[in-house]
């Protein structure tokens, strides 16, 4: 009897560990049906949306933003935007997808990977420049600011294609990209930006761009993308500390004429902080990506949170910082 009792325990215990088993995919490890969706959203680099913050400029420091309208037009002009870099990095995955399989990072990637196919990540492209379209035509009509996504889209599908395998071109059109933002955020809103905020955008989107490429030369050497052989480390380094340079002299000239009383310059002293902070994460980060390196620095994080509410409340509540600063 105890043997009978000690051989049906063990068929019980067996019997559990097949039925484990057999339904692993189903109610345990996801399938990979389960994960698609997980790989879109990673082929569609949804944490990257945070660029096109940059079509709020305008507004922000135009006093726009308690204007209902206007906060309309800046949500469906981030959705343009948004769907407009999501669609070019599926170009880029498609078109790099075989550099991409030897780089140790983006090795992961879903079309690298294999866990997106190809006919999939067109069919996605399709869908999200197809609504894209749709929401800028609803938002622009046929104004003059409808051609901004377009040719943001036309100058990336180039750069995808050719462009970004030639010296200095590469960077050009990676910096576009950032200005177009600001460009279509004036557009959609009617509040021009002033020469000196364009400048500081323009240097600053060359400053993370040469920041980019310096951490992928170091990383990589020329393995991860054929333009890399063009650059030495020492052009790379004395671009970015020069638009840095630049950045934080434009920036404060900037600051000192917009705004009631030049009160604008007390933030430039932060801006500078956060600038060496930046650099400080750069030295030590092995890919340079502006997104990646500020969402992981819970320090430039902090320090952005301070830079919001302080221009907020300079920009917002003037009488109150003229009070408090007795200006």
């Amino acid at each position: 009897m105890r043997e009978l009792y000690f051989l049906r325990n063990k068929i019980c215990n067996y019997t559990l560990i097949f039925i484990k088993i057999s339904t692993i995919g189903k109610n345990g490890v996801k399938s990979d049906d389960d994960l698609k969706p997980v790989s879109y959203v990673k082929l569609m680099r949804v944490q990257h949306w945070i660029k096109n913050i940059l079509i709020v400029i305008p507004a922000f420091f135009g006093t726009m933003l308690t204007n209902t309208d206007t906060l309309i037009n800046l949500f469906m002009g981030f959705l343009v935007f948004s769907l407009c870099s999501s669609a070019i990095y599926i170009i880029n995955d498609i078109s790099d997808i075989e550099n991409d399989r030897k780089h140790p990072v983006k090795c992961m990637r879903p079309l690298a990977s294999g866990d997106v196919s190809k006919n999939e990540a067109i069919i996605l492209l399709i869908i999200l420049i197809a609504a894209a379209s749709a929401l800028n035509l609803i938002l622009c009509g046929t104004s003059i600011g409808c051609l901004i996504p377009i040719l943001y889209l036309i100058i990336n599908l180039l750069y995808s294609l050719s462009l970004k395998n030639k010296p200095v071109v590469d960077i050009v059109l990676l910096v576009s990209g950032f200005f177009l933002r600001v460009l279509y955020g004036s557009a959609i809103t009617g509040v021009r930006i002033s020469g000196l905020l364009y400048l500081t955008v323009i240097s600053l989107s060359m400053f993370l761009a040469y920041g980019k490429r310096r951490n992928e030369k170091k990383s990589c050497g020329t393995s991860s993308r054929k333009v890399l052989q063009f650059y030495s480390e020492q052009y790379l380094n004395s671009n970015l500390y020069a638009y840095m340079g630049l950045f934080i002299v434009f920036y404060s000239i900037w600051s000192l004429n917009a705004g009631e009383s030049g009160v604008l310059i007390y933030t430039a002293p932060l801006v500078m902080i956060m600038m060496m902070r930046y650099v400080y994460t750069l030295e030590i980060d092995e890919h340079g990506n502006p997104v990646d390196m500020i969402l992981h620095d819970k320090m430039l994080i902090l320090l952005g949170m301070i830079y919001a509410v302080m221009i907020t409340v300079l920009i917002y509540f003037p009488e109150a910082a003229h009070e408090y600063l007795r200006l």
